[in-house]
């Protein structure tokens, strides 16, 4: 018969919990432009609306790719938050079936009853 070890189950879903934070710190380290645009040299197509500056779309694409990025991780994040919560709801059935098969056992000694 397997053993459970709902104590286990904690670490284990302390752990996940733990690379949860870690997705959201590494989130907020992937930025797009702020400050001066590094890009003024690019050229844009010669049909850039007036007052577009010739590097308007690379910013715009970084900042896209810079949504998309922030999306990936938000949604790892939330599935770490989800399977650390399975985890602690797993190792609280396990302590609640081995509570109720404490109470429940009845133990034989062997000796015959009269």
């Amino acid at each position: 018969m397997p053993e459970s070890d709902p104590d286990s189950l904690e670490y284990v879903a302390g752990q996940v919990e733990a690379i949860h934070e870690r997705f959201k710190q590494a989130k907020e380290k992937v930025t797009g432009v702020t400050g001066e645009n590094p890009f003024g040299a690019i050229r844009h197509p010669d049909e850039r609306a007036p007052g577009e500056h010739p590097s308007d779309g690379m910013v715009h694409a970084l900042g896209t790719f810079r949504d998309g990025v922030h999306q990936q991780f938000d949604a790892a994040a939330e599935l770490m938050r989800s399977t650390g919560s399975a985890l602690r709801d797993a190792a609280r059935a396990l302590r609640e079936t081995d509570d109720a098969a404490r109470d429940s056992v009845t133990v034989k000694d062997g000796t015959p009853r009269i």
